[in-house]
């Protein structure tokens, strides 16, 4: 309903001096709350560009975390920033990638990448699973597995690259919604920032105030924008099908989001949760649960025993999607050594 309407529905009732009193002065309030909130969205870009009904975004927790990170950053758009919402980047198998949000300015691309998550999440850069901890009552919690959001997202940016056929300066920003909590998070690339909704005008202002001289020209911000406006405005078809793909994916993927078994808070750990170490107990599971790599062998020795060291791929627990090197004379041997992508 337009906000005229609105108005002109309720004004009469409320100003009626046998109605005035301290429900519908509440009421007053909350519709021009209301009222604000509907102009605010309706004269923003999130809307100029989607489309989307104040109420089908406020109804659906995606989106409206969507919203929500463009409203906290709309004060870029007086420095000369653009955004773009929802950008449906071809891939080279045909298939799509959804970029949630865009922000293209002299500074650079911000490639934001939105998770409406709660409960505590855990992760690091170079692990291929998160996960995400949610309590159930009782000193017990529940544990959800998806995939890295960091790697998501440099997907991401390779395809945007790829589209544009140049390479542009970019900034991947992963947002969470304030009702998670960031328990353990890992991040060594300062390009990359994984952070909660709220803090999100003060990391993009600080890249920004950081970065002296321009990255981009005006000419440049607007070349992009030009090029990638067109993939915010595809069909109900491409949208079905990338749905279509995702859910296949997921089906042929043998490492989907899924659930992992729930495991009780200690009552000495007083309500935090603390990642699964490689200890040398958890050791003993990541290295027997691991798979050797039919391509990559270390031709490193075991300090301890000498025998040769292995390249696995943990597949369980904190570490699961992680490399490392094992001696080959295991379980005799349980020595495990980190790998990093530069060795």
């Amino acid at each position: 309903m337009p906000i005229k309407e609105i108005f002109s529905v309720f004004a009469p009732l409320l100003l009626n001096p046998f109605v005035i009193g301290p429900i519908s002065i509440m009421i007053a309030i909350a519709i021009g709350i209301l009222i604000y909130d509907i102009y605010i969205y309706k004269t923003g870009t999130y809307y100029k560009i989607t489309g989307n009904s104040f109420l089908s975004v406020r109804t659906n927790t995606g989106r409206y975390g969507e919203y929500l990170s463009y409203k906290r950053l709309r004060k870029f758009e007086a420095m000369g920033a653009k955004f773009l919402f929802n950008v449906y980047i071809p891939k080279e198998n045909g298939e799509t990638g959804e970029i949630d949000l865009l922000m293209i300015s002299k500074k650079g691309v911000f490639v934001f990448e939105s998770k409406n998550y709660s409960g505590w999440i855990f992760g690091s850069e170079m692990q291929k699973n998160w996960y995400q901890t949610l309590p159930q009552g009782r000193g017990k919690s529940h544990k959800e597995l998806f995939y890295n959001p960091i790697m998501q997202n440099h997907s991401h940016i390779q395809h945007l690259n790829a589209f544009l056929g140049k390479e542009i300066p970019t900034r991947s920003i992963i947002v969470f919604s304030e009702r998670c909590t960031l328990k353990n998070v890992q991040v060594k690339n300062n390009d990359i920032k994984v952070i909660n909704r709220n803090d999100i005008f003060g990391v993009v202002y600080d890249f920004c105030s950081r970065t002296q001289k321009d990255l981009l020209s005006e000419s440049d911000v607007s070349g992009i924008y030009s090029k990638l406006y067109p993939l915010t405005q595809v069909d109900e078809a491409v949208k079905d099908q990338h749905i279509k793909n995702i859910k296949h994916n997921l089906n042929t993927d043998p490492q989907p989001s899924h659930s992992v078994p729930s495991k009780a808070f200690s009552s000495t750990e007083q309500g935090t949760v603390h990642e699964e170490k490689a200890s040398e107990d958890s050791a003993v599971d990541i290295a027997a649960h691991s798979e050797q790599s039919t391509t990559e062998q270390s031709a490193l020795k075991c300090p301890r025993c000498s025998g040769d060291l292995i390249l696995r791929t943990a597949t369980k627990g904190a570490n699961a999607g992680n490399r490392f090197y094992g001696c080959s004379n295991y379980p005799k041997c349980k020595y495990l050594q980190s790998f990093t992508d530069k060795e």
